[in-house]
């Protein structure tokens, strides 16, 4: 019986290409979708991936001691090819010092837990796609407050270097006592913020990230703006993943503190993150 070799070579090559093909699918489906921590991508999960994920941020140096605590536990799943959503449960504790005379000092002590819920849809793809694009919307509830977030999400994956821009405005209303009555203060808050990254290999990946946060209010305008600017390192396992970034305040541009150059009656001197997902 006569065999053909070219047949069974064929066979081979299309056997080999298949499995490439299927293994580049699975690393895709089972990839990071954040290389950083503050700049968003475009990449959501597929259907029924879930993941929990762990977010802590430290916030220190203001114009006097100050020192807040935020976390967050936040539950994610996919619900289509395009789709996902979130839910997350935040606590954020602040400690403030002030003074009270020449010689009295104290340090007054807040917390406060509140509820968000996150949507998010990909319009195109950052690998296959020209560009990779996005819509991010989340509205937050706590006792005294309300925010919403809108954000646009634009980014590029060329070879081993990704990059992102990110637009968002997020509208705020906080409840206080004024006078004799309950109202609402608003402020409305819009960031720019912009991120690049480069894979290192064997899970690891070193980027650094730009925001640049501002605050406009009835009131005062355009009351403050400032510029973040820090490195990113990230680390993606099996099936977990966890970002580190370092975020000083390096200009502010409204609200100036006199003497300092930063805007520290706002924002900031420092600003530290830790995001830690599991993949359930």
């Amino acid at each position: 019986m006569y065999y053909d070799n070219r047949n069974n070579g064929n066979m081979r090559k299309l056997i080999i290409l298949s499995l490439l093909f299927v293994l580049i699918v699975y690393q895709e489906s089972i990839a990071q979708d954040r290389m950083f921590n503050y700049v968003y991508q475009s990449l959501v999960l597929n259907k029924g991936q879930k993941e929990l994920e762990i977010w802590t941020t430290l916030l220190t140096g203001r114009e006097d001691y100050y020192r807040r605590l935020d976390a967050r536990a936040e539950f994610e799943i996919g619900l289509g090819k395009r789709l996902q959503t979130a839910f997350y449960l935040n606590y954020s504790s602040k400690a403030a010092g002030y003074m009270l005379a020449d010689t009295l000092a104290a340090i007054e002590k807040e917390g406060e837990f509140s509820f968000s819920n996150e949507w998010k849809y990909k319009f195109s793809d950052p690998v296959a796609n020209g560009i990779g694009s996005a819509l991010y919307g989340e509205v937050k509830v706590s006792a005294t407050e309300l925010e919403l977030e809108a954000k646009v999400i634009l980014d590029k994956r060329i070879g081993r270097v990704t990059q992102a821009l990110n637009f968002s405005f997020e509208p705020e209303w906080a409840w206080e006592a004024q006078g004799a009555k309950i109202k609402a203060g608003t402020e409305y808050k819009f960031e720019f913020s912009y991120a690049v990254g480069t894979n290192l290999g064997k899970g690891f990946s070193l980027g650094a990230e730009v925001l640049n946060p501002n605050v406009y209010t009835v009131a005062d305008g355009w009351a403050h703006s400032a510029i973040y600017a820090g490195p990113t390192l990230s680390y993606s396992g099996d099936n977990f993943w966890i970002n580190v970034t370092f975020m000083p305040q390096v200009a502010g541009l409204r609200g100036i503190t006199p003497g300092q150059g930063l805007n520290l009656g706002e924002y900031e001197r420092y600003q530290a993150r830790v995001l830690f997902s599991y993949s359930l």
